[in-house]
């Protein structure tokens, strides 16, 4: 009889006892650079920028090969023909210092005619422009439970300017908060 009855307290306790609070990772591990898009709309007399929506975009990675001296794809489709987007997320390597994307636009831009008092529609379709992020790595320690993640510091931003006009850094250190890096303008 005591031999049951030691038995089932050290089970209660046990039971008791293993039902703890999970202490898991809650922190975003996730670390993107942000990049809004921005249409300049410049006149005689002023220059306006704006937030720009893009009809439909994707964006693939892509991976210097050093024996052809060029870009190629690789395996990643990052958005694939995405409607209507203000903004994209994308990785950095975590183990090279250049990240490139080829980006595809499809968009249309209106615009005042003052010759006819009518608005005119300019079409972009398919206008690829490439992409290159400079940047240097750094591991961030979180916490024991989340370990560390990658951040980045962006040195360059270069493009091929088919669609893209110009790009303005705006924040520098890509981490897991998160944050418009990169303005990029139409």
């Amino acid at each position: 009889m005591k031999k049951t009855q030691y038995i089932l307290f050290v089970l209660c306790m046990t039971l008791c006892f293993s039902c703890t609070v999970d202490e898991s990772c809650r922190t975003n591990q996730s670390v993107l650079i942000d990049m809004g898009m921005y249409h300049i709309n410049q006149t005689d007399t002023s220059r306006t920028v704006a937030a720009m929506s893009i009809d439909s975009i994707t964006v693939r990675g892509l991976k210097y090969d050093a024996t052809s001296k060029k870009y190629l794809y690789m395996d990643s489709v990052l958005y694939n023909n995405l409607k209507t987007i203000t903004k994209i997320d994308l990785p950095l390597h975590s183990f090279d210092s250049v990240s490139a994307f080829e980006v595809t636009f499809n968009s249309k831009k209106i615009t005042a005619n003052k010759l006819t008092n009518k608005n005119d529609t300019i079409l972009y379709l398919n206008k690829r422009d490439t992409l290159i992020v400079k940047h240097q790595n750094t591991d961030k320690y979180l916490s024991l439970q989340c370990g560390s993640i990658k951040v980045h510091s962006v040195d360059t931003v270069l493009t091929t300017n088919n669609f893209i006009d110009s790009i303005r850094i705006t924040n520098r250190n890509v981490n897991n908060i998160n944050v418009e890096n990169i303005k990029i303008y139409k």
